[in-house]
């Protein structure tokens, strides 16, 4: 499996950082998760043919998570892609979606491509990557509002399994136990550092000892202490915590070990 951070930002906008978005690829399939601001640019930078790319999967309609959607859309479409794409949402926001392209004049006559795009529950993948969805509390405190505007308030993590390795992505959460139920049998953590404070994943890191953690969504503030922070990765958990950047690339090998590409 190998993993290539394509959008590190947290919901702030930097200049050295694209907003959320991770490649994840098994053999010949890749799988994105999540689409922030830039995300087309990124895959490119990256040397990403966007026709690769079989599916995103939309962990919530924050737009730092969403907003690199439409251009993303359009360059596949500008690149002549055929192939279809589909876009997995939370339930309940589907129609949102197509209404959202609609509004850019992306009909589905017009495009180069089939979309498709469906709600977790009703899709089954069986390619060589494996993701379930895993609800999480990032937005319980907007859910009241957000119901007087006849839109849910969803949130999801996303388990990713490939032969020989698991990987628990946590989009935005609430806190770390959001995910402590998910944690047993996971090789590697794509972490959000935004939400859950360093010192709370490095005592993870310490307490699963063979767990690798990839810290993203790295807020401004965190920004002068990462140097210093991966000094004490490395002496608190043999630097099994990492600080993500933009155009990071890391694979797992046969053996277990993750490699740094990038």
């Amino acid at each position: 499996m190998t993993l290539t951070f394509t959008g590190t930002a947290s919901g702030v906008p930097v200049s050295h950082r694209r907003h959320a978005s991770l490649l994840v690829a098994q053999g010949n399939t890749m799988h994105l998760i999540d689409a922030g601001e830039g995300v087309a640019a990124a895959l490119s930078a990256a040397g990403n043919a966007l026709s690769d790319i079989a599916c995103a999967w939309i962990s919530h309609t924050h737009a730092d998570h969403v907003s690199g959607l439409p251009m993303l859309l359009q360059a596949m479409h500008l690149a002549k892609r055929r192939r279809r794409f589909d876009i997995l949402v939370p339930p309940g926001r589907e129609l949102w979606f197509e209404r959202w392209f609609e509004g850019m004049y992306m009909y589905s006559e017009t495009r180069s491509f089939p979309l498709f795009i469906s709600a977790y529950d009703t899709m089954v993948n069986n390619e060589d990557l494996l993701v379930q969805a895993i609800p999480n509390r990032h937005l319980d405190k907007v859910r009241e509002r957000a119901a007087a505007y006849g839109v849910p308030a969803q949130a999801w993590s996303f388990v990713v399994r490939a032969q020989g390795c698991t990987l628990l992505v946590t989009s935005d959460i609430a806190g770390i136990e959001d995910i402590a139920e998910q944690l047993s049998g996971i090789d590697a953590l794509v972490a959000d550092s935004t939400h859950v404070p360093v010192a709370e994943l490095l005592a993870l890191a310490k307490k699963h000892p063979r767990l690798r953690i990839f810290c993203t969504h790295i807020p401004p503030e965190l920004e002068s202490q990462l140097t210093a922070l991966q000094l004490r990765s490395m002496s608190e958990c043999g630097g099994r915590l990492l600080f993500a950047h933009d155009g990071m690339k890391v694979s797992m090998e046969n053996d277990g070990t993750w490699r740094k590409e990038a």
